[in-house]
């Protein structure tokens, strides 16, 4: 009877176990939490990602295409993706569904390449993935570490990996990893949240605003209301938005044409002004200049050489010459930064195709500088990856006791300075890059040619106030980014006048860091959801001691096997003391 009690108590316990499980399993699915136990709480949401999710009022759809067949570091890529989404649910009150699907599951033979078109036109990028399982095996396979975003009737696109040349597979994936919040963060801001800031593009003066940029702009109009601005006092057209004022006032014609302009230019967060052909006049400047008085934010994208890389597609030899913008040159030289009349070349660049020995043959660029190793630590290069320049120019900050000015894009070591006018032949370029002379004496120093500047601005158009009734403010808080590099934001054009992604290299079929980097900096420029403040946050890669680690190998591996023996010999030994007890 008394074996019967135990037998029955043990059976009873067996089952409480049991149902203590599947509770717990089953609270575990509807109510999902894990504890973030590291010291910058890098697996806890920013503010910013909750203030996003917590506007939800209906269900927000991800679709993840990351399923299948595929390495262990994309596998981990996957379940990071899945736990950060499900900490996204949570936050948002069980408003966001995730479906994990695998694209390639039903795809026949002979049709993979245009699956992968499909996907490429809705803006999720194929990645291969290169599993080498041993010596002998190698597997290559395409995947798609990408995600649909549906809210209502809006749509988004994420790519939650983008392959950096500079880094090693497993920082690549560490990399993917660091920024799924701001993926997830900045595709639910695209589909959630109406667009409140104004951008404006100059215009009139030459600027780079057609195919060239039509990537970027597309990017653009996802978050902001964008338009052009033509600010070109000399060109007749400009004036015709204001044609039937000047028309009604024709003695005050000059002052409509300059108030309307000013007017419509502060109704804009910023002005992005891309790689003028010629100097704006000081009119212009004095508008530019009271619209960053009043609080608006500018963005410089200037070329102060002139040179073109389709010039090299008919001649050898091109002369890179000045551009005359001195107006511009000396308004940001005002402000905080000298535009230097120079051509940068740096040994860490990429290739284009020369001509050699009867055939095309890829060789290092100097002229076209790879930035990225040497990032600063802001939010705006926190990060990024990869950027890619062409024909970059140098920048020389001044101290301004009022100003901040950040470096954002600095060379290596391994540089050289062209003063312009200054020839660029291909073959001189073929036969120095070979020079392990040539190479050692470019080690010039590093060399910045981007930077952003916030504070306090001065005026330097006092001067024009007579000549115009515009309130004239000596002096306002603001921020800038100049980029000494008109080019950075342009897209190759296909021969149906279609553009590739920003910073997308046609030889090389590689998509450089360009759109990312210049997206963050209009980010912080005007951002008002705060994304930026996730690339911010500290991730601390905690690497052990090398040499503590080479003395001390042997302890610990001694120690990692006998612990868990004697744990297992010692409890052996309690558990048999306590039985001999209760049944002896």
């Amino acid at each position: 009877m008394k074996k019967t009690n135990k037998r029955l108590q043990s059976y009873l316990n067996l089952l409480s176990v049991l149902v203590v499980v599947i509770i717990a399993n089953t609270l575990g699915n509807i109510y999902y939490q894990r504890l973030d136990l590291t010291e910058e709480k890098r697996f806890t949401l920013s503010e910013t990602s909750k203030r996003l999710c917590g506007k939800l009022d209906e269900k927000l759809y991800i679709k993840l295409f990351l399923d299948g067949e595929m390495s262990a570091k994309f596998k981990r890529l996957k379940l990071e993706i899945r736990d950060l989404t499900l900490e996204f649910r949570e936050v948002s009150g069980q408003q966001i569904e995730l479906e994990i699907i695998n694209p390639f599951e039903d795809v026949k033979e002979g049709e993979m390449e245009k699956m992968l078109q499909g996907y490429v036109e809705k803006g999720i990028n194929p990645v291969r993935d290169i599993d080498r399982e041993n010596a002998d095996e190698t597997r290559i396979k395409y995947l798609l570490p990408g995600a649909e975003i549906f809210y209502g009737n809006k749509r988004a696109s994420i790519n939650f990996f983008e392959y950096d040349v500079a880094l090693s597979p497993d920082e690549n994936i560490s990399k993917a990893i660091d920024n799924i919040e701001y993926e997830l963060a900045n595709g639910i801001r695209q589909v959630s949240t109406d667009k409140s800031k104004s951008i404006v593009v100059a215009d009139g003066s030459g600027e780079m605003i057609g195919a060239d940029v039509s990537s970027f702009a597309r990017e653009l109009t996802k978050y902001y209301n964008i338009s052009a601005l033509n600010m070109n006092f000399s060109d007749p057209n400009a004036a015709a938005p204001w044609a039937e004022q000047i028309k009604q006032n024709p003695e005050n014609a000059d002052q409509v044409f300059i108030n309307g302009l000013h007017r419509r230019l502060n109704l804009n967060d910023l002005l992005i002004i891309v790689k003028p052909l010629q100097d704006y006049s000081n009119q212009e400047l004095y508008l530019i200049d009271q619209f960053i008085m009043s609080g608006g934010r500018v963005m410089w994208m200037i070329d102060p050489v002139h040179i073109e890389i389709d010039s090299f597609r008919n001649y050898k030899q091109v002369l890179a010459l000045n551009r005359d913008i001195e107006n511009i040159s000396a308004s940001l030289f005002h402000y905080g930064v000298g535009l230097k009349n120079t051509l940068l070349t740096d040994l860490k660049c990429n290739r284009i195709p020369i001509p050699a020995s009867g055939r095309m043959e890829l060789v290092d660029f100097p002229y076209f500088p790879i930035f990225g190793d040497n990032e600063s630590s802001h939010a705006i290069t926190k990060y990024t990856g990869s950027v890619w320049a062409l024909f970059p120019a140098t920048l020389e900050p001044k101290v301004r006791p009022e100003l901040d000015i950040i470096p954002l894009l600095t060379s290596t070591p391994y540089t050289k300075v062209n003063i312009a006018p200054a020839p660029i032949d291909l073959e001189s370029v073929y036969m120095q890059m070979r020079s392990a002379e040539y190479r050692q004496s470019m080690k010039n120093g590093e060399h910045i040619s981007a930077v952003l500047m916030e504070g306090m601005f001065k005026s330097r158009y006092k001067f024009m106030k007579k000549y115009s009734d515009v309130p004239y403010l000596e002096k306002g808080k603001s921020k800038m980014i100049v980029i000494a590099d008109g080019d950075i934001i342009r897209n190759p054009v296909d021969k149906n006048g279609r553009g590739y992604p920003t910073g997308y290299d046609r030889i090389s079929q590689f998509t450089f860091a360009n759109k990312k980097f210049l997206l963050n900096c209009i980010d912080y420029l005007i951002d008002d959801n705060g994304l930026i403040e996730i690339r911010s946050k500290e991730r601390t890669v905690r690497l052990l001691d090398p040499e503590k680690s080479k003395s001390e190998k042997t302890y610990w591996q001694w120690f990692s096997m006998l612990t868990p023996i004697a744990l297992m010999i010692i409890l052996g030994i309690v558990n048999y003391f306590i039985r001999k007890r209760r049944y002896t």
